[in-house]
């Protein structure tokens, strides 16, 4: 099986994880992607940082492209960012992506361009049928926090989940599954903990990357 490039979390979820609630800090959204792109005191980067990149445009392309509605983009970023990114009046779920992918094609420009990695089994139709019966079933034990981002009716973020797997990825919708969980402390039923690990295997997804929700599992 193909490895990734990382064992952690990567792309746009991996990026969701520095809108904390101090992230206006390090300044506007294109200066918080090139910190998280940052190649530190070097002068050049390497392989790995040039696929985070490159992973990082693509999970911003396949949304901007996909049929999701500008509601179920910011849901999604909302809820993956445990609401730390509040949309302003008129910002569009689409402009901020675009945004982002802005400032990944400007990093890239100065650093270099690589392909993300791929895998044909990747993009089964087995492995989305999993994906998506995973985000239909597991329970998703919304604190009551999370009632500010959105409509209270979970089956909402279930559907721009289940949007994001058939239309967009369903890699990246599992990520963002997994990343919602974590960003807002949903709890994890151990059956579906088996489940979720499966798919992280199917998706050659790090051990980094699921250990991190081991805490919310039960």
């Amino acid at each position: 099986m193909m490895q990734r490039f990382t064992s952690f979390d990567f792309g746009l979820t991996g990026l969701a994880a520095l809108f904390h609630q101090d992230w206006n800090h390090i300044g506007e959204v294109e200066q918080v992607v090139l910190t998280y792109l940052s190649v530190g005191e070097e002068s050049c980067a390497d392989d790995a940082l040039k696929k985070e990149a490159a992973e990082l445009e693509r999970d911003v392309s396949l949304l901007i492209s996909s049929p999701l509605s500008d509601y179920q983009l910011r849901l999604l970023w909302v809820m993956a960012t445990g609401g730390n990114y509040p949309f302003s009046n008129g910002e569009t779920g689409r402009g901020f992506l675009e945004r982002i992918h802005a400032a990944s094609r400007q990093w890239q420009q100065g650093y270099g361009v690589v392909e993300a990695d791929a895998a044909q089994g990747w993009n089964s139709v087995h492995v989305a049928s999993d994906v998506r019966k995973a985000i239909d079933g597991t329970p998703l034990n919304l604190p009551d926090e999370c009632r500010m981002y959105f409509d209270s009716d979970v089956h909402v973020l279930r559907n721009a989940l289940d949007n994001c797997a058939r239309s967009a990825s369903a890699e990246l919708a599992f990520r963002l599954l997994l990343r919602i969980h974590l960003a807002n402390f949903i709890p994890v039923e151990g059956v579906y903990w088996a489940t979720y690990a499966r798919i992280a295997r199917e998706f050659a997804l790090g051990e980094d990357l699921l250990s991190s929700l081991e805490f919310l599992a039960s």
